[in-house]
């Protein structure tokens, strides 16, 4: 399944909303600044997720009404690793590569900006926490704005992800063909 860019930033408006799910989870720390139209910083706390049947690690903070998503999709495992920032309706048809989304209110909107350039380092050791950076381009979902981020994220401990982590199956009680669909044609009424 691929997530697009609005989807990214949907996920940082339901992870902004179930704050007493995230702190349990919030261990390491996330500093990141943007420049551009809409030049700003966060600076919170960070929480990581992995999915082991989707091969995708999400790490988020949240600050207020600023949040900074990264979807790295693996190759087999979280390990250090170099990974290229690709438009999100790319990233997981390319191994490895990371999503970002950044969502922030201005004085008059809510903002949101999807990465399609740059890079995210991940550094592990061992089965620790996670510490890496972040260097990326990122456009406006709702016009041509740019932001450049650059940022860094510290003692980040890895859950496993319990929500959306299974492959999303297609829905087949519509359509062509289910059997209770042609018995029900078949029945006359007299």
């Amino acid at each position: 399944m691929r997530r697009s860019g609005l989807g990214l930033v949907g996920l940082l408006l339901v992870a902004a909303c179930d704050k007493s799910g995230s702190q349990r989870l919030q261990a390491g720390r996330l500093d990141a600044r943007w420049t551009g139209p809409d030049s700003g910083k966060i600076s919170a706390p960070a929480a990581a997720e992995w999915c082991a049947d989707r091969l995708l690690l999400e790490i988020q903070a949240i600050q207020g009404d600023t949040g900074l998503a990264l979807v790295l999709y693996t190759r087999d495992s979280i390990g250090a690793d170099s990974y290229r920032v690709v438009a999100p309706s790319r990233a997981d048809s390319s191994h490895p590569s990371a999503s970002l989304a950044l969502r922030l209110f201005s004085q008059t909107a809510v903002k949101g900006f999807q990465g399609d350039s740059g890079t995210v380092i991940l550094e592990r050791s061992g089965s620790g926490p996670l510490s890496g950076s972040v260097s990326a381009r990122a456009r406006s979902v709702l016009n041509a704005d740019q932001i450049r981020l650059r940022g860094r994220f510290d003692r980040v401990a890895v859950i496993p992800q319990v929500r959306g982590c299974a492959p999303e199956t297609p829905d087949t009680s519509f359509g062509a063909g289910s059997s209770d669909d042609a018995d029900s044609d078949d029945e006359q009424v007299d």
